[in-house]
């Protein structure tokens, strides 16, 4: 067990400048070991295409060195026969080509001819290779499939691929039906091995795809250490937007039904010259309403009974959104469907949910496909039911999600091995917090609160939201209002930058992003080989940057080991930031709970930047779904809170502070200064308005305008004219950039029609050699210059995957893929191997059958 010596609680200290990390690790384990993925490589076939690929580049070499050493024999020679022959010779040399029949055996002198001969042997070589490539390939292709339907025969594929698609578990069902030896269909085939190198290759957070456990740190000198063997289990939860949207949708028609929820009052409601604003669940605008004395009464607290109070006016008040109709259950209940039940008790909708948690309570231990198949039938009937038996109001999947918990101990991470590194990961994030986008927003809008109420000025939150929601909206661009407007919006349209006289602050902080990146760019080599930064050369630039730009305080990096497990002390490569705070922790907690696996508590975060209040709305997603960080919660509109300690947004006051030139976010009633927290996994720029205004001027979540490889590594801004290549960079013993190369896609050789796949493959095997590119990589697309409205398309082409060219199936998907793709494709170095795969322990398997694609979320702290 690592002390926390002079620490804060829940916090390790890792050197003398009391940098921190939380004290829990959590790691996400890919579900199946890299064995899959190499016993469907075509080893065989991919030592011929590389002898091919040999063979020609010596053809090549040595008929041009034989080409020029025949000049001389050719000038030698006078008129007649030979010479001819000789010109068709050395032709054919000097492009590779075979001589014609004229043109060999034809002498040439006693030095050359054994060398010709022995090109022409080397040719034969080439050619029988070539000839029988096709068939080789299509052999070892068919000796594949036992090892393909052994893998996706487990449960930890067969479970993940039901959740996904019910057609293709039901594909895949038929296949392990059949007699042992049964190819698969093509389609199925491919789409099984798409999946399999998702399961394999990444950390992919879907379903049983990916196990997640709750690690720590340890004196052990062992940089990663599992206590093997190692189990998981499935956490199951129903899909509660849904849920919750059928309830309440059934209630507005069901009497009975609707007596069971709770009536009350928005939580946003706040009354300002007469007039009661709020905003509703739909945050389109703030809505106002005279206030009328009797209106006042009603929602004056302690509430009554405001089913009674309202009188005629209940339905009014509900569809306008000053009063809310709240599901019996908090929106983070820790069993949604047994506080339900027990709510609802013996109404119909009560025996529905019933029914759904008895199915879903047997799901984790039901082992064969086709009983899950029989249980997900009963939830969807369960379902149906509270649909009011119209099944087209219900989506195809996705009633319940299913998540992958390790049940046994998770990992000890060695300190002093990751010390160094993580003393250099603090480095990288204090560098990169220039890059951040609300810091700067919180000043400006705090210079724009002292104009609009004065310095020193506090009011109400309500007050403050809409008068800046009315001022910045059409602000015009280059004032602090449009300004403001353009950083808390950044995927709306705008103006090209440039300098911007009224808002000074902005522009210091352009230059110093420029100067920072013009100083890390300066670094760059100009070849392909790898750079590693001084962490002390990275912190120096941070010294002339303004003073207000500083790192947020808590923020968990992604990072996997680099090397052999056993490595001391590790390198790692940085996949990039997340939100802090107990984030990614409070997710894996509560999913650990829900599957039975006791956890413990959930520790709550410290007061050191003001008491933190949480977040706790799902927001249509279950990802949302987590333990409390927190001990009060901010009272949201649709958002049934857990417990009393709740805040509403009425209740929050913003003030401003001259000497620091900030705002602060307050308790109306004592002053009490608040931190917003939110630990979802939903990205915070697709939060409601106010919850996203809330984390941006008055949270601590990191908001970088540009990710580290782009910092790092200069990669192109426009689709390039030929193949570029940017450099692997590192600093210190954390790598910030992989080394990637940009293509334009109309430059990859396709598969033409009538071509076979080692046609295919050797023109893409000899491509990739060309330009030193890996044989094993990840690939992505892009669209440079695509306008920011398209984001979201942006973000599916850059989602990365797997690529082994010794893997039939994984090309044929990579050329499909080409057709969707983005006008220029990257390709990334598969960093880590997998020879860097974690160990998880166990004495059954064999090692390689242990080794696992591992990703670890460290917490750092900044003071």
């Amino acid at each position: 067990m690592v002390s926390t010596r002079r620490g804060l609680p829940g916090r390790v200290e890792i050197d003398a400048a009391h940098r921190t990390v939380d004290a829990t690790v959590v790691a996400r384990i890919a579900a199946l070991p890299v064995a899959a993925l190499a016993e469907l490589r075509c080893t065989a076939t991919w030592r011929s295409v590389q002898e091919i690929l040999a063979i020609r580049d010596r053809l090549a070499d040595e008929g041009r060195r034989l080409a020029d050493e025949l000049e001389t024999v050719i000038g030698a020679v006078g008129p007649g026969p030979q010479r001819p022959a000789l010109v068709a010779l050395r032709r054919a040399l000097y492009n590779a080509r075979r001589p014609a029949g004229r043109a060999w055996p034809v002498e040439v002198g006693s030095g050359l001819a054994p060398r010709v001969a022995a090109w022409i042997a080397d040719l034969d070589r080439h050619d029988a290779l070539v000839r029988r490539l096709p068939e080789e390939l299509d052999q070892e292709c068919r000796g594949t499939y036992e090892a393909l339907r052994r893998w996706v025969g487990t449960d930890a594929f067969g479970h993940g691929v039901l959740q996904a698609g019910p057609a293709m578990s039901a594909a895949l069902r038929r296949w392990l039906a059949a007699p042992p030896g049964t190819a698969p269909p093509r389609q199925v085939a491919l789409r099984l091995s798409r999946y399999l190198a998702r399961v394999v290759a990444k950390t992919s957070p879907h379903a049983t795809f990916m196990m997640a456990a709750l690690g720590r740190w340890s004196d052990d000198g062992e940089p990663v250490r599992w206590d093997g063997p190692w189990a998981w289990r499935s956490a199951v939860e129903p899909n509660v937007p849904l849920l919750l949207r059928l309830l309440t949708d059934l209630a507005r028609a069901d009497d009975g039904l609707a007596d069971l929820f709770e009536i009350r009052p928005n939580p946003s409601l706040d009354e300002d010259d007469g007039r009661l604003w709020y905003v509703t669940g739909q945050e389109d605008a703030y809505n106002g309403i005279a206030a009328s004395e009797p209106l006042r009464r009603l929602l004056r607290p302690p509430y009554g009974d405001l089913r009674t109070g309202a009188g005629d006016a209940l339905g009014r008040l509900l569809d306008l959104g000053v009063l809310e109709l709240h599901p019996p259950v908090a929106d983070q209940a820790a069993a949604h469907l047994a506080d339900l039940t027990d709510r609802l008790g013996t109404h119909p909708a009560g025996k529905a949910l019933a029914a759904a948690q008895e199915a879903l309570a047997r799901y984790p231990e039901a082992a064969r496909v086709s009983e899950r198949e029989a249980l997900r039938r009963k939830v969807r009937s369960a379902f149906t039911r509270l649909a009011e038996d119209d099944a087209d109001r219900l989506p195809d999947r996705n009633l319940f999600h299913e998540n992958a918990v390790v049940t046994t101990p998770g990992p000890r991470l060695g300190l002093a091995a990751w010390r160094p590194a993580l003393g250099d990961l603090h480095a990288i994030t204090d560098f990169a917090a220039v890059f951040d986008r609300d810091g700067v927003a919180r000043l400006l809008a705090a210079d724009l609160f002292a104009q609009w109420f004065g310095a020193g000025a506090r009011v109400s939150f309500g007050r403050f939201h809409r008068t800046l929601a009315e001022r910045t909206h059409r602000a015009v661009p280059g004032t602090l209002a449009g300004e403001l407007h353009a950083l808390m919006y950044p995927w709306q349209e705008r103006h090209p930058e440039g300098r911007t006289p009224a808002v000074p602050r902005l522009d210091e902080l352009r230059d110093a992003r420029a100067a920072a990146l013009a100083a890390v760019r300066g670094l760059l080599p100009q070849t392909p080989d790898p750079l590693t930064v001084d962490p002390t050369v990275l912190a120096g630039l941070t010294a002339g940057r303004p003073a207000f730009v500083r790192p947020v305080g808590s923020l968990s990096c992604f990072v996997q080991t680099i090397g052999p497990p056993e490595d001391t002390p590790v390198r790692l490569v940085l996949n990039g930031f997340g939100p802090g705070h107990g984030a990614m922790r409070s997710r894996v907690h509560r999913l650990l709970r829900v599957a039975g696996v006791p956890a413990g508590e959930n520790r709550p975060l410290g007061t050191e930047r003001g008491v933190p209040v949480e977040i706790t709305g799902l927001f249509g997603s279950n990802v949302n779904l987590r333990s409390a960080v927190a001990t009060q919660e901010i009272g949201y509109p649709g958002v049934v809170p857990s417990g009393p300690a709740v805040l509403g947004l009425r209740d929050l006051a913003v003030r401003h502070e001259p000497g620091a030139g900030g705002l602060v976010l307050t308790h109306a009633g004592h002053d009490t200064p608040l931190l917003p927290v939110y630990t979802g996994m939903v990205a915070p720029m697709l939060l409601p308005r106010t919850a996203r205004l809330l984390l941006q001027l008055f949270g601590d979540m990191p908001s970088p305008v540009m990710g580290l490889e782009p910092i790092f590594s200069r990669p192109p801004e426009a689709v390039p004219a030929r193949v570029g290549r940017t450099a692997r960079v590192s600093v210190g013993r954390v790598t910030v950039a992989r080394a990637a190369w940009y293509v334009p896609v109309r430059e990859i050789p396709r598969r033409g029609r009538g071509d076979s796949a080692a046609t295919h493959l050797l023109a893409l095997a000899a491509w990739f050699a060309e330009h030193a590119l890996p044989e094993r990589c990840f690939v992505s697309s892009a669209d440079p210059g695509a306008p920011v409205r398209d984001r979201l398309r942006v973000g599916r082409l850059a989602k990365p995957t797997y690529l082994d060219l010794a893997d039939p199936a994984l090309v044929a998907l990579f050329d499909r893929g080409l057709d969707a793709s983005g006008s220029m494709v990257v390709f990334r170095e598969p960093l880590p191997d997998f020879e860097a795969a974690a160990d998880l322990g166990g004495d059954g398997d064999h090692p390689d059958r242990r080794r696992h694609v591992s990703e670890y979320v460290v917490e750092v702290g900044h003071a």
